[in-house]
């Protein structure tokens, strides 16, 4: 980064004094690092970018996209749940590839007004505002409550009354109470059950998302597709060492040395066997960018068939290549955010007569024609897999071009919660155990996926701290939201300056040849 650019950034009004001091004391080491191999004619660094859902903590990870922007990292593959789907979806949508996009997305975030996107009856909103004003709420509400029909309920048997009618009255003021909380939870039900299982239909945050996209010239999924997903040379990128055969040399010449450095932990006939097809590969020898491709990936969870929903790679499971051709790519991010109970759950008819639809099934699901289900229902794709980094991690990889960040959203309650409890806080009563079973598959894919490749804690993400800011809490304001900007900004900072991209490729070479089985697991000092 050149000075005149730091000046620029640091009289940015919305940075606060915390981040402009951060960035002050880290711009130079981080300026003067590599992050990627694979670079643009700008000199701009390409990474792939994760990120996790996390509501209306999406600033955060705006601040921190923010960050990586301007140090010259732009971004080749995008994925993400729920908030991060709405950064994904506006990250691949706006400008081109070489162009820094928070600016843009910063304003589109911090201008919403998250409220509105609560669309179902008032009284749902009163209710739902009133809870998060006071975590207790509910708690407090309980005990008023109670008190009073035992208050009353003492009264009418010990209160010495004259005439019937103040005994009616007695046992009518509990009576009435009972009646209006049943009265209101029946009415809740029947709005549930009328709204498909959800408070609130969601077409405002898909019609406003529509217009986003819109806005930046994409009405349908296939223009979004045309414009970012592309591969090859096409991408128009460089290797940082030169686009003959540079590559390739190295990645052979690094092989070499992972071997002479762990002599003791390999096994010679597979590593032999991994060495001459990596010696014979044509198509790495010719290309540098073999197999390179730019995409973007929503995650949504389709509960009818049970599964991890990856659009647009298995958009043809629910929608044809004819249909894709005028639907709003805003509609796999509806379908991402949709918060079980919050938000009614996505529907799409399935066409199965179209052959696009009926090859999708055989492909994905094996399923034949007449077995292929009549709808996709979508909740949240955070049911299932919240954080997907698995979704760019690949075993047969032949030398890293490019590093896989990921950023997770956390809050100081989520923190505290994960420092372990013991079996008599877990065990307290039915609801807790039934808490912690529920957390505990609760993206359950990620959290296999990650501790079985701890490479990725160590060296690919970092976490925002979101404070004691609520993930549901539709009416944060403009400085709630510029708060956790800084937040997001700060963690970016963090994460570049401790990030080492030469152990970063040696390392992911190491679980590469871990996972083929070239190095022994057990006795080897690496990272899984």
């Amino acid at each position: 980064m050149k000075p005149e650019t730091l000046k620029s950034i640091l009289e940015d009004p919305m940075l606060s004094p915390q981040s402009r001091e951060k960035l002050e004391a880290l711009y130079a080491n981080i300026s003067a690092k590599e992050f990627s191999d694979v670079l643009g004619a700008d000199g701009h660094q390409y990474v792939e970018f994760v990120q996790e859902g996390g509501g209306v903590w999406g600033s955060a990870l705006v601040g921190y996209l923010y960050g990586l922007e301007i140090f010259g990292i732009r971004f080749l593959k995008v994925a993400g749940t729920s908030a991060g789907a709405i950064n994904t979806m506006l990250i691949a949508a706006c400008k081109t590839k070489e162009e820094a996009k928070s600016g843009i997305i910063r304003e589109i975030l911090l201008n919403w007004n998250f409220a509105d996107f609560m669309d179902g009856k008032p009284y749902v909103k009163k209710t739902i505002r009133a809870m998060l004003k006071n975590k207790n709420f509910l708690k407090i509400n309980i005990y008023i409550s109670i008190a009073v029909l035992v208050f009353f309920g003492i009264l009418a048997f010990v209160f010495p009354t004259k005439a019937i009618w103040e005994t009616k009255i007695l046992f009518a003021v509990p009576l009435l109470l009972v009646i209006i909380g049943a009265a209101y939870l029946a009415k809740l039900y029947a709005d549930l059950k009328k709204g498909n299982s959800g408070l609130n239909p969601g077409t405002t945050f898909l019609n406003r998302m529509k217009e986003v996209l819109e806005g930046f010239g994409i009405k349908t999924v296939a223009q979004l597709n045309e414009k970012f997903i592309q591969s090859g040379k096409s991408l128009n990128l460089d290797y940082r060492y030169g686009n003959g055969t540079e590559y390739y040399d190295i990645a052979l010449k690094s092989i070499e040395e992972i071997r002479e450095n762990n002599k003791k932990h390999i096994d010679e006939i597979r590593y032999r066997i991994f060495f001459d097809s990596t010696v014979n590969n044509e198509y790495y020898k010719k290309d540098p960018f073999y197999l390179l491709k730019s995409e973007y990936i929503v995650v949504t969870t389709d509960i009818n068939a049970k599964i991890k929903v990856e659009l647009p790679t298995m958009a043809n499971l629910y929608w044809s290549e004819e249909e894709l051709k005028h639907i709003s790519p805003a509609e796999f991010v509806r379908a991402s955010m949709s918060v079980p109970f919050f938000f009614e759950p996505m529907q799409k008819r399935i066409n199965k007569e179209d052959d696009s639809v009926k090859y999708a099934w055989k492909f994905w699901m094996n399923t034949k024609e007449e077995s292929i289900n009549p709808v996709g229902v979508f909740i949240d794709g955070g049911s299932i897999s919240n954080f997907p980094m698995d979704l760019f991690h690949t075993a047969d990889i032949f030398y890293p071009r490019m590093p896989l960040f990921g950023v997770q959203l956390t809050s100081d309650a989520d923190i505290l919660s994960e420092k372990g409890k013991t079996s008599e806080e877990i065990l307290e009563s039915p609801l807790t155990y039934a808490g912690n079973i529920i957390d505990t598959l609760r993206g359950f894919n990620d959290k296999t996926f990650l501790t079985k490749h701890t490479f990725y804690h160590l060296f690919s993400i970092q976490t925002v701290n979101c404070g004691t800011s609520s993930w549901l809490n539709f009416f944060m304001k403009r400085e709630e939201k510029e708060e956790l900007f800084n937040r997001g900004f700060q963690a970016a900072l963090d994460f570049l300056n401790n990030f080492d991209w030469e152990k970063y490729k040696c390392e992911r070479m190491m679980l590469s040849m871990k996972e083929k089985k070239i190095l022994k697991e057990e006795d080897t000092p690496t990272v899984g």
